[in-house]
């Protein structure tokens, strides 16, 4: 999958059992004042995350399901439900992700 102009390609595991592929894009935009990440899915899906609170990850946006945040090194992992995605930690900073 091509990243759009201005998309980031990140990786992610989609669905139980499967490995991490570069094949999700990442966006980043401005809404009611927060930051949203939206992670397009291979296969048309997309999740959306704000920061946690307390700036220690990554939150689902709709707050539906819970995320599980895992730091290694400069990567944050997050986990929600079966899908598992990979954000470099400087979005969690809230750094551009570009």
């Amino acid at each position: 999958m091509a990243a759009a102009q201005g998309d980031q390609m990140l990786s992610c595991a989609i669905g139980p059992g499967t490995d991490f592929t570069e094949s999700c894009t990442l966006q980043k935009f401005e809404r009611e004042g927060e930051t949203v990440f939206r992670v397009n899915h291979p296969r048309g899906g997309f999740r959306l995350f704000n920061l946690a609170g307390d700036g220690t990850g990554l939150i689902p946006h709709d707050g539906a399901e819970g995320a599980v945040n895992r730091l290694d090194g400069d990567v944050l992992e997050v986990t929600v439900g079966v899908d598992r995605y990979r954000f470099p930690a400087a979005a969690n900073a809230g750094e551009d992700a570009q």
